[in-house]
């Protein structure tokens, strides 16, 4: 009928929306008339009535029909289908007025007032837009009533009352009842405050926290806030734990958060890199989706933190074959593993090569002829190569020139190699090493075509080894926290961040090194004390000093590891 598609579960929902509507139809009309004559409808009208009817309806229908206002479903009704509703009246208002206009000529409709019209216009509008959207208001009220007399699931609220709070509100109601109890909203807007959004009640500004939190037994705070800057983030978090709280949740990717449906599943607890004080690295993907098109990727120390985010990252683009090096067996095996699972037709090929081996690197150059290298391989802590010395050398430096010569060799057309922020001045063996690497890479730049890359980042959070890891696994033991220095600083990134930046380096126009601005550095003691917060315990009060003040200037002179004091 009128060409409306609908599948046979819509069927039924479709014959209710089209027989409501005759009923509105027919009423609408009926009723602008007794309103245009005061309730009393002059009997040479009657007969028009059934006309117009004739004529109307089938516009009407139409119109609707071509609006998809068939196709709807109760819970989905929203501002753009009730603007369809709107428009579809409109145009079928203005086609019947045409249509009056040519059938004049029959009696019936040869003196129907203009006003009829406009009021059956009105009447329709209104009836057909609560009549699609009506049981969705009263379900919505249903449930936030629902809501508030629940007394299950963990008594959550809810920071920021826009967009992405009452799509989370909404979630919880439609999905999650049995796990949380939202209990209201805290917000900054003055307008906002004593509001009510989806039956919940927007309590004040973050002043009233303490009260809320109190009054209502809060268990859990969730920041719904997307735009919030990091400062502006810190500062919330900082107002929520001098209420007392220290279960803490956030929205995903809180500084890049794009409009669309906020899930529940995408809800996670505040985690370092939220709090490291700089916005996050940002990445030209449509740039670096032409660049990477049809390429062959080969990336060395593939099973590391960084090789592995890169073939992760790498794999998401349509290139013709990522190929990941490393002399890990296990940690390859892995890494395919998990690409298979999550990425079923990536193309990707592992390979276990140690970069110090110049005739593997040749093979496994001849035979993948890689259009672009990633050089990610190399030993990176610090206190090990101090004592092996000639273990930095082989792999950070000769490597280097194993791989970049071989490189050069097989007319590569970009090759990045990933350094370091403490090859500038390097105060290390690790340091020294890397900068060696710089040197070389440095060198065969002018060697040949192929362009060399360098691109230096600091510290990556929960990468293996890396101070992160060490300090929640001495937090979950109970502590001491142990750190070198009270008063050593250090930048930070997060993997991902590592990675975007690394990825960028080859859309560089001219070779050379390039660094990350991660803003400021972060002290380490307050690095850990954040850790410590964000496990939900108090420093000194849950994870107990080792020593006294004394004992701690004692190590500084001695130059030892000292334990964590406040």
């Amino acid at each position: 009928m009128l060409g409306i598609n609908v599948r046979p579960t819509s069927a039924v929902r479709a014959a209710v929306f089209l027989v409501g509507d005759m009923v509105i139809w027919a009423g609408a009309l009926w009723g602008a008339f007794l309103i245009r004559f005061d309730g009393n409808i002059p009997p040479r009208y009657l007969t028009s009535i059934p006309i117009l009817l004739a004529i109307l309806i089938p516009l009407k229908l139409g119109w609707q029909a071509l609006y998809r206002l068939y196709s709807l479903t109760w819970r989905s009704v929203g501002l753009s289908d009730v603007m369809s509703v709107v428009k579809a009246n409109t145009f079928a208002l203005c086609t019947a007025a045409v249509a009056i206009v040519i059938f004049r000529n029959p009696n019936p409709l040869e003196f129907i007032p203009r006003s009829v019209l406009l009021l059956d216009y009105i009447l329709a509008t209104c009836a057909v837009t609560v009549f699609r959207a009506g049981r969705r208001g009263l379900q919505m009220q249903w449930e936030a009533l629902s809501m508030r007399r629940r007394r299950d699931g963990t008594r959550l609220l809810l920071i920021g009352a826009g967009v992405a709070g009452m799509r989370i509100a909404q979630s919880f109601e439609e999905t999650d009842r049995g796990r949380y109890h939202v209990v209201g909203f805290i917000d900054d807007d003055p307008t906002k405050q004593g509001a009510y959004i989806r039956g919940l009640r927007v309590f004040g500004g973050r002043e009233a926290l303490p009260r809320v939190v109190r009054e209502h037994a809060v268990e859990e705070v969730l920041i719904a806030i997307p735009s919030a800057s990091l400062s502006g983030l810190r500062a919330i978090v900082d107002d929520v734990r001098r209420a007392g709280m220290q279960r803490i949740k956030v929205l995903p990717g809180m500084h890049e958060w794009l409009a669309g449906r906020a899930r529940l599943k995408d809800i996670r607890d505040v985690e370092p890199h939220d709090l490291l004080g700089r916005p996050p690295v940002k990445i030209q993907y449509d740039a670096l989706r032409t660049y990477l098109a049809g390429k062959r990727v080969l990336v060395t120390g593939a099973a590391g933190s960084i090789g592995s985010e890169l073939i992760r990252q790498l794999c998401r683009f349509e290139i013709e074959q990522v190929v990941a090096a490393d002399m890990s067996e296990s940690g390859l095996f892995e890494l395919e593993q998990e690409l298979l699972r999550e990425i079923p037709d990536a193309p990707l090929r592992t390979a276990i090569a140690d970069i110090r081996d110049g005739r593997k690197v040749e093979w496994l150059m001849d035979d993948t002829r890689p259009h672009l290298v990633f050089h990610a391989a190399a030993y990176k802590h610090v206190p090990m190569m101090e004592r092996e010395v000639e273990e930095a050398v082989k792999t950070n430096s000769l490597g280097t020139l194993t791989v970049g010569e071989a490189a050069l060799r097989h007319g590569v057309e970009t090759f990045v190699f990933i350094s370091t922020d403490k090859a500038v001045n390097p105060t290390s063996v690790m340091g020294a090493s890397k900068r060696a690497g710089e040197l070389v890479v440095e060198a065969l730049s002018r060697r040949g075509q192929t362009r060399f890359l360098a691109v230096r980042f600091g510290n990556v959070l929960g990468s293996r080894g890396s101070i992160i890891p060490v300090l929640q696994e001495q937090i979950r033991r109970g502590g001491p926290v142990t750190i070198t220095h009270p008063d050593m600083k250090r930048y930070f990134m997060s993997i991902e961040e590592a990675v975007l930046l690394v990825l960028q380096t080859p859309l560089m126009t001219t070779p050379g090194i390039f660094m990350l601005d991660m803003g400021e550095p972060v002290r380490i003691l307050d690095l850990a004390q954040e850790l410590i917060r964000l496990s939900g315990l108090e420093p000194d009060r849950d994870i107990p000093n080792a020593s006294s003040p004394r004992s701690l200037t004692a190590s500084r002179k001695s130059g030892q590891t000292a334990p964590w004091m406040r």
